[in-house]
Protein backbone atom coordinates (compact mmCIF):
# COMPACT_ATOMS: atom_id res chain seq x y z
CA UNK A 1 0.00 0.00 0.00
CA UNK A 2 1.45 3.33 -1.02
CA UNK A 3 0.36 6.65 0.39
CA UNK A 4 -0.44 9.57 -1.88
CA UNK A 5 1.70 12.50 -0.90
CA UNK A 6 1.68 16.04 -2.11
CA UNK A 7 5.12 17.54 -2.39
CA UNK A 8 5.28 21.29 -1.87
CA UNK A 9 7.71 23.23 -4.04
CA UNK A 10 10.75 24.56 -2.20
CA UNK A 11 10.41 27.99 -3.82
CA UNK A 12 7.22 30.03 -4.19
CA UNK A 13 6.36 30.85 -7.77
CA UNK A 14 6.12 34.56 -8.51
CA UNK A 15 4.28 35.93 -11.54
CA UNK A 16 7.55 36.16 -13.46
CA UNK A 17 9.08 33.15 -11.71
CA UNK A 18 12.07 35.22 -10.69
CA UNK A 19 13.15 38.08 -8.47
CA UNK A 20 12.87 41.58 -9.95
CA UNK A 21 16.21 43.39 -9.67
CA UNK A 22 16.08 47.19 -9.43
CA UNK A 23 17.76 49.11 -12.24
CA UNK A 24 21.24 50.28 -11.16
CA UNK A 25 20.88 53.62 -12.94
CA UNK A 26 17.57 54.25 -11.18
CA UNK A 27 19.14 53.32 -7.85
CA UNK A 28 22.09 55.66 -8.45
CA UNK A 29 19.87 58.64 -9.25
CA UNK A 30 17.14 58.03 -6.67
CA UNK A 31 17.14 59.84 -3.34
CA UNK A 32 18.09 57.85 -0.27
CA UNK A 33 14.47 57.18 0.79
CA UNK A 34 13.38 56.01 -2.67
CA UNK A 35 16.53 53.89 -3.11
CA UNK A 36 15.90 52.29 0.29
CA UNK A 37 12.27 51.55 -0.70
CA UNK A 38 13.39 49.96 -3.97
CA UNK A 39 16.02 47.85 -2.24
CA UNK A 40 13.64 46.83 0.55
CA UNK A 41 11.32 45.30 -2.04
CA UNK A 42 14.23 43.59 -3.76
CA UNK A 43 15.72 42.20 -0.52
CA UNK A 44 12.26 40.91 0.51
CA UNK A 45 12.02 39.06 -2.82
CA UNK A 46 15.51 37.57 -2.46
CA UNK A 47 14.90 36.50 1.13
CA UNK A 48 11.52 35.08 0.17
CA UNK A 49 13.12 33.13 -2.68
CA UNK A 50 15.91 31.75 -0.50
CA UNK A 51 13.57 30.92 2.40
CA UNK A 52 10.72 29.61 0.24
CA UNK A 53 8.14 32.12 1.48
CA UNK A 54 6.21 34.99 -0.08
CA UNK A 55 8.15 38.29 -0.05
CA UNK A 56 5.41 40.13 1.86
CA UNK A 57 5.85 37.67 4.74
CA UNK A 58 9.52 38.55 5.25
CA UNK A 59 10.06 40.60 8.43
CA UNK A 60 12.77 43.10 7.51
CA UNK A 61 12.81 45.13 10.72
CA UNK A 62 12.17 43.03 13.78
CA UNK A 63 14.36 39.96 13.50
CA UNK A 64 18.07 39.22 13.07
CA UNK A 65 19.01 37.39 9.87
CA UNK A 66 19.72 34.18 11.81
CA UNK A 67 16.24 34.36 13.31
CA UNK A 68 14.77 34.62 9.81
CA UNK A 69 16.43 31.32 8.93
CA UNK A 70 19.50 32.67 7.16
CA UNK A 71 22.37 30.38 8.14
CA UNK A 72 25.66 29.81 6.38
CA UNK A 73 24.29 27.94 3.34
CA UNK A 74 21.33 30.27 2.78
CA UNK A 75 23.62 33.23 3.48
CA UNK A 76 26.08 32.10 0.80
CA UNK A 77 23.26 31.67 -1.68
CA UNK A 78 21.86 35.10 -0.82
CA UNK A 79 25.32 36.69 -1.03
CA UNK A 80 26.00 35.23 -4.47
CA UNK A 81 22.55 36.10 -5.83
CA UNK A 82 22.75 39.71 -4.63
CA UNK A 83 26.34 40.25 -5.74
CA UNK A 84 25.54 38.93 -9.22
CA UNK A 85 22.30 40.90 -9.55
CA UNK A 86 23.46 44.24 -8.12
CA UNK A 87 27.18 44.07 -9.01
CA UNK A 88 28.25 44.86 -5.44
CA UNK A 89 30.41 43.12 -2.87
CA UNK A 90 28.66 41.82 0.21
CA UNK A 91 30.53 40.67 3.28
CA UNK A 92 29.09 37.28 4.23
CA UNK A 93 29.83 37.79 7.92
CA UNK A 94 28.01 41.17 7.89
CA UNK A 95 25.08 39.56 6.10
CA UNK A 96 24.85 36.70 8.60
CA UNK A 97 25.29 38.90 11.68
CA UNK A 98 22.98 41.71 10.59
CA UNK A 99 20.48 42.71 13.27
CA UNK A 100 17.77 42.80 10.61
CA UNK A 101 17.24 42.68 6.88
CA UNK A 102 16.71 46.45 7.11
CA UNK A 103 20.39 46.73 8.09
CA UNK A 104 21.29 44.89 4.89
CA UNK A 105 19.00 47.20 2.88
CA UNK A 106 20.68 50.24 4.44
CA UNK A 107 24.13 48.90 3.57
CA UNK A 108 23.07 48.29 -0.04
CA UNK A 109 21.43 51.73 -0.27
CA UNK A 110 24.74 53.30 0.73
CA UNK A 111 26.74 51.25 -1.78
CA UNK A 112 24.38 51.90 -4.67
CA UNK A 113 23.87 55.61 -4.17
CA UNK A 114 25.61 58.55 -5.81
CA UNK A 115 29.40 58.56 -5.44
CA UNK A 116 29.27 61.81 -3.46
CA UNK A 117 26.97 60.18 -0.91
CA UNK A 118 29.26 57.15 -0.61
CA UNK A 119 32.28 59.41 -0.09
CA UNK A 120 30.52 61.33 2.69
CA UNK A 121 29.47 58.10 4.36
CA UNK A 122 33.10 57.30 5.22
CA UNK A 123 34.02 60.73 6.65
CA UNK A 124 34.51 60.38 10.44
CA UNK A 125 32.42 62.60 12.69
CA UNK A 126 34.13 65.69 14.08
CA UNK A 127 35.30 64.81 17.59
CA UNK A 128 35.55 68.42 18.78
Amino acid sequence: MTANRTVRAARPCTAAGQVTVPDRAALATAGRAERTRMLDGYVRQELGWVLGIAPHLVDTTGRPMSSLGIGSIAGLELQHRMEAALHVELNLQMLLLANSAAELVDCLAGQLGPREEAAHRHVPADSA
